[in-house]
């Protein structure tokens, strides 16, 4: 069982195209880094696993305004808070990672 459940090392090296966990990308080069990028998403409910795949969507898109083609070194958090003035506990998970063009070696 690999990395989320999404297979071994070599497939879940790249979770979704163009966004790896792994610093660098094997039979990949790095031509340029554009710094660090980030999604938020609050409001989880249910299984987590399913929202991965638009979560790291909505990564790679905000890596794209700055100019990349790719997300490396990518690493989640996630945490939950209660809400103002309630007693509604909200969840959420930070994805990031560095904004990069990859070009094949």
């Amino acid at each position: 069982m690999g990395i989320f459940n999404f297979g071994g090392l070599e497939t879940s090296s790249g979770l979704l195209e163009n966004c790896h966990i792994l610093p660098e990308v094997p039979g990949k080069k790095i031509m340029k880094s554009f710094g660090l990028v980030y999604f938020t998403q609050k409001n989880l409910a249910g299984n987590v696993p399913q929202e991965m795949h638009s979560i790291f969507s909505e990564l790679l898109e905000a890596a794209k305004k700055s100019g990349a083609n790719a997300v490396v070194n990518i690493k989640l958090t996630s945490g939950s808070y209660e809400a103002q003035c309630s007693n509604r506990a909200v969840t959420y998970i930070i994805a990031y990672g560095d904004a990069v063009i990859l070009k094949d070696d």
